[in-house]
């Protein structure tokens, strides 16, 4: 039989699975579980680049007077998806600057193609898919803490 001590201890042991670990700071979302650091302004929405004028975009950027910014891998992007989300956007309602479009990951696929093709997150769906690196698509950088 459960008693308020029991109930107590069962919410107590719970708790970290229902933690907040996205904290939004001004242009920045921060990550506390996986020691990231997000980028969410304008820019997210507004710039559109080649996979190789994202990576340079990304270690140019200053945001909040921190410095080296890179593009996330596919699995950092997967911390932040809400892939349970009914709407047409699949990332993390903590974000505001979002389109549902593509955005470029730091991966890049080797096999018939020597690197020239890149991975992006389709935020529609959440899915990854690869395409080649000339094409255009939105940047979001990240930074370790």
């Amino acid at each position: 039989m459960l008693n308020f001590k029991n109930i107590f201890l069962i919410i107590l042991l719970c708790m970290p699975l229902f933690s907040i670990h996205l904290q939004k700071n001004r242009n920045t979302i921060m990550d506390t579980e996986h020691k990231l650091l997000w980028q969410d302004n304008k820019d997210n929405i507004r710039f559109i680049f080649t996979h190789e004028q994202s990576s340079q975009y990304c270690a140019k950027l200053t945001l909040n007077n921190y410095t080296n910014w890179r593009l996330p891998t596919i699995e950092e992007y997967k911390t932040i998806l809400d892939l349970n989300r009914k709407d047409e956007i699949k990332l993390n309602k903590k974000f505001s600057f979002v389109v549902k479009d593509d955005y470029w990951t730091n991966d890049r696929t080797w096999l018939r193609n020597f690197g020239k093709y890149g991975y992006y997150i389709m935020i529609k769906s959440g899915h990854t898919y690869y395409q080649n690196r000339t094409y255009k698509k939105y940047v979001r950088c990240v930074k370790d803490l």
